[in-house]
């Protein structure tokens, strides 16, 4: 296992800068995740560690020696692709012993290696089958028994869980963390679900435009986003922000959005509001989860409170262990997730409390954290 450091790392495809200034380190032993939309540069990132694209700026080291000039073979890293690239033609053994063969390993040495990595796969009873008899689980297994046969200091794993079915994603996730805990490797997985980072890595490197946008544990990021775009990708259903200044209205604080009527909260309930400046915008996140629907008095028949909200819901969905409710507020829609079943349908009037304390605020204009 090896240490793996970005140092300011840049690549240009023609005129167009794909990746920025790119700087973290992923710790020897350590699983990272590299995340963010489509386009970001999660897959070129990873591409450049194995040495299939070249750097155009910066460095990259693993364990302390820079890869800028090496020859992938000479990196020592292991790389498992999202459509398996398995040789059509080889059985899953011939297939698993392939790379020892071309590094001139001795036949002893290859068949204890490929048996080893056949029984923490479970594929012994694979091993004479080619690639078309297997199912795309088997294939993906195979393809990581062929990188651990290498005893690589770095894994990398290209969206590897892609071509795989709902169940066999959730299988094959907790296969890889076992497979990390057992062989205590550095492991490097590009995803674009953030479920796969969340529950897999311990730590997450979020990119956008081939910028990092925030490194940490999965924790972090969900409790404490640096800016807007990471609290709204990150999360499912994604964080409610709305747009508007802090104001103090009647004595005491409130949050005007653009659109709405105005929020209050009480003072020092809403972390970050008494660093607001008046008149200057923000954009104040809540996340679902964090916004409850109290119940109806049972004497008086009202609910309305401070700090509550009167919203329409306009979409229900229930998955069985959670409800999703889209409300529209005066401010715009609302999404509220709500831990197991809730009985509703839409047009129905609800009064909605979000939890101001675990809410989040954010400098409209550059998207920062506001602390």
């Amino acid at each position: 296992m090896a240490e793996v450091v970005f140092n300011s790392v840049g690549k240009d495809f023609g005129r167009e800068a794909v990746l920025r200034d790119v700087d973290f380190e992923v710790r020897a032993g350590a699983f990272a995740a590299l995340i963010g939309p489509s386009g970001c540069g999660k897959s070129t990132l990873l591409r450049m560690i194995a040495g299939l694209e070249h750097i155009d700026f910066g460095e990259i080291y693993i364990d302390g020696r820079a890869m800028n000039y090496l020859a992938p073979k000479e990196r020592d890293v292991a790389m498992v692709f999202q459509n398996y690239a398995l040789y059509p033609h080889m059985s899953v053994a011939e297939n698993m012993l392939f790379s020892l063969r071309m590094a001139r390993v001795t036949r002893a040495e290859s068949n204890e290696r490929m048996w080893e990595a056949a029984r923490i796969l479970g594929l012994e009873d694979l091993l004479d089958r080619y690639p078309r008899h297997l199912s795309g689980g088997q294939r993906q297994r195979v393809a990581m028994g062929r990188a651990i046969v290498r005893n690589p200091k770095v894994f990398l794993f290209d969206e590897p869980l892609s071509n795989l079915d709902a169940k066999l994603r959730v299988q094959m996730r907790a296969e890889i963390k076992r497979l990390h805990q057992r062989l205590g490797a550095t492991m490097i997985f590009v995803t674009h679900d953030q479920v796969e980072a969340m529950t897999m890595a311990e730590q997450v490197i979020i990119l956008r435009e081939g910028r990092v946008e925030q490194v940490g544990s999965p924790l972090e990021l969900y409790d404490k986003p640096a800016n807007a775009f990471v609290a709204g990708f990150i999360g499912s259903p994604a964080m409610n922000l709305v747009l508007g200044t802090f104001e103090v209205v009647n004595g005491g604080p409130c949050f005007i959005p653009q659109d709405g009527k105005p929020i209050t909260f009480l003072p020092g309930s809403l972390p970050g509001a008494e660093k607001t400046n008046p008149g200057q915008q923000y954009l104040l996140g809540v996340r679902p989860e964090h916004i409850a629907i109290p119940e109806t008095d049972p004497v008086s028949g009202s609910r309305k409170s401070h700090g509550e909200i009167s919203a329409k819901v306009v979409l229900v969905e229930v998955t069985g262990l959670d409800t999703h409710i889209v409300a529209s507020a005066a401010h715009g829609e609302v999404t509220i997730l709500v831990r197991g079943r809730f009985n509703t349908a839409a047009g129905e009037q609800l009064l909605l409390r979000p939890d101001f304390s675990r809410a989040h605020v954010f400098d409209a204009e550059t998207g920062v954290r506001v602390d």
